[in-house]
């Protein structure tokens, strides 16, 4: 057995309990969590609980999950990352540049928790891209936002709140860091978040947008919060033919022959592993520095794509 490693977890929501339940599979792995207010959690998990950033400190952590409310992220990272703590950082990284650069002094110590990143189906992807480059590509997901936490009440959740950096183009900002991390950065971006629907939001609950790639690829992205089904899907247009993904998996489609054809699926628990890959490579950051997870660069990128969509 392994040197124990000591991670704090700051926020636990729905996330951070999903984290948390990873993290308790790493034999290593001693999970602790600091809190603002005294709840269930710990008659459940059997983790130990904190009340005050200093109590918090005297843990010494090696690492940091942060998973409060966007706005809160920066003003969070920034006690632990000046003790050289590494954190990891739940997406999206702050709700404006300013305050994220706030964070540069410490980058070789971040990283930003695109978990999409370490899903099977998008590895796949993402070798057949630099394969055989789309000309093409467009993302679609949406899905309604009161049924997203059924136990809460959403005009409460940071979702649906502007000041704790809420919106679709922010929850939803996955796609945005698939296409930076495949296709690299873009040039001019066209596009509007608005807010369109009847739901009690005080944000955008609709986003289309469209920008063109470093490499010469056309990427489309439509977001929104009020589809009674869940749909989270994509395409891509290449010189041989049509690729779409969706849960189910990866069809493509040829211009010679015309029939769609399956070319990549997975079990649907082994969904589930991305999250499993992702705590399992924050621990390894702690240990080497190496990750998979997105750094602070292409976070604060993913953020100036969404706030040149916003400020449009």
């Amino acid at each position: 057995m392994g040197k124990e490693i000591k991670i704090l977890l700051v926020g636990l929501g729905s996330i951070g309990r999903r984290h948390l339940k990873h993290l308790q599979k790493i034999k290593e792995v001693r999970p602790a969590a600091l809190r603002t207010r005294k709840g269930e959690l710990s008659n459940e998990s059997g983790i130990q609980e904190f009340f005050s950033l200093k109590d918090a400190l005297n843990f010494k952590p090696d690492g940091v999950i942060i998973s409060n409310p966007t706005a809160l992220h920066v003003e969070t990272a920034l006690p632990f990352l000046k003790n050289g703590i590494k954190v990891l950082i739940e997406k999206p990284i702050d709700t404006s540049i300013e305050n994220a650069e706030k964070l540069r002094p410490f980058e070789n110590f971040i990283r930003v928790a695109y978990c999409l990143r370490f899903h099977p189906q998008i590895n796949f992807l993402k070798k057949t891209f630099e394969e055989e480059r789309p000309f093409k590509v467009g993302f679609k997901r949406s899905f309604y936002l009161p049924n997203w936490h059924p136990y809460a009440d959403y005009r409460k959740e940071y979702t649906a709140l502007k000041s704790l950096g809420g919106g679709v183009i922010r929850t939803l900002s996955h796609e945005i860091d698939l296409s930076l991390d495949w296709f690299g950065m873009p040039g001019d971006i066209a596009g509007r978040v608005d807010k369109i629907s009847f739901l009690d939001i005080d944000t955008d609950d609709y986003a289309f947008f469209t920008f063109k790639s470093g490499k010469n690829t056309r990427i489309n992205f439509e977001l929104d919060f009020f589809s009674p089904a869940n749909v989270n899907q994509g395409e891509a247009f290449t010189v041989n033919g049509k690729y779409e993904w969706s849960s189910q998996g990866v069809y493509f489609t040829s211009y010679e022959k015309g029939e769609r054809e399956m070319v990549f699926s997975i079990p649907p628990e082994e969904h589930l592993e991305m999250y499993q890959n992702q705590m399992e490579d924050f621990y390894d950051f702690i240990k080497t520095g190496e990750s998979k997870n997105t750094s602070l660069e292409e976070g604060i990128n993913v953020l100036k794509i969404i706030e040149q969509v916003e400020n449009k």
